[in-house]
């Protein structure tokens, strides 16, 4: 799909393709108050001298705290932090409260568990239309091994190496390998196969996979509070809620409160949208299924709801 128009949420969504690592940026505040927030927009600038760089928005509550700062540490996360990346994402709480952490002989937080740490010099700040472009000199930093933690299409993935392809030609011998008898191997692959083509769909019909599973959760104009939604779209929550205002706002969906919990609810314009979408959906699911029948069908998907409700 190609597009003239580049407005916000189409910057978004295009950039949401681009899978980046998860970091926590920490400082302190001119009180001694320790500040910390979750951020994708991280990168490497230079080797000599060792130079890296993070974005943060200027509404940001901490944005000047941190423009300020004259430390900063970067913790890159790891695949078992994304309830720390969530903490450090919500604003309007204590975010060091139960959280594991010391603070250097500068008062800058240093969170225990991360992958890597980097401890740095604020070297410059520069203007970045919406964003300041911080760039630190990194004194001194930690490394650990391990998975790390990836964001990509609104939700969290674990960085890890791809193989690369087999002979298909070379033998028959991997028909008897144990991987065989795994349903989570099939289900994965099944996924892979299936999916891949249908998310070629939905972009071409101008929605993002995320904002697909949000319009296909809340289709028939039903309602599901945030936690719930989260489970069904993978769409971790900071993203989710991010989402769901923009969407919003363009009429797919609608945003309340009940006792005092976030309510997402779907309304006939998303219901519109999407009804083509369910529509080839099914189509492809047929041909997926072509020998098996509607039986077939009915009885895979009560297993895979099984699946679901056991796990």
């Amino acid at each position: 799909m190609t597009t003239d128009k580049i407005d916000t949420q189409t910057m978004r969504n295009a950039l949401s393709q681009f899978a980046t690592g998860v970091t926590i940026v920490c400082t302190r505040d001119a009180s001694g108050t320790p500040i910390g927030m979750t951020a994708s927009s991280f990168n490497s600038v230079s080797m000599e001298p060792p130079l890296i760089l993070w974005s943060v928005t200027k509404t940001a509550h901490s944005a000047q705290t941190f423009h300020d700062a004259k430390k900063f540490s970067v913790h890159v996360l790891s695949a078992e932090q994304t309830d720390l990346s969530n903490k450090f994402a919500r604003s309007g709480q204590d975010k060091f409260a139960g959280v594991s952490y010391t603070t250097d002989e500068n008062g800058v937080p240093q969170l225990d568990g991360a992958l890597v740490r980097f401890d740095c010099t604020t070297w410059a700040v520069y203007e970045g239309g919406d964003h300041w472009i911080i760039v630190g000199h990194v004194d001194a930093l930690t490394h650990e091994t391990g998975d790390g933690l990836v964001f990509c299409n609104g939700s969290y993935a674990t960085a890890r190496t791809i193989q690369p392809p087999k002979d298909n030609t070379a033998s028959d011998s991997a028909k008897d390998s144990p991987v065989e008898d795994l349903l989570i191997y099939h289900l994965s692959r099944a996924y892979r196969q299936l999916s891949d083509g249908f998310h070629d769909v939905v972009r071409e019909n101008g929605v993002s996979v995320p904002q697909w599973r949000i319009l296909a959760s809340l289709q028939g104009q039903v309602s599901r509070t945030l936690e719930e939604l989260s489970a069904r779209t993978f769409i971790q929550e900071p993203a989710l809620i991010e989402m769901a205002e923009a969407m919003q706002g363009k009429g797919l969906c609608q945003i309340s409160t009940q006792d005092g919990a976030m309510v997402v609810t779907g309304t006939t314009l998303g219901h519109e949208r999407t009804q083509t979408l369910f529509t080839l959906a099914r189509e492809m699911e047929e041909k997926a299924l072509a020998d098996s029948g509607d039986q077939g069908q009915k009885k895979l998907v009560d297993l895979l709801a099984e699946v679901i409700q056991n796990t």
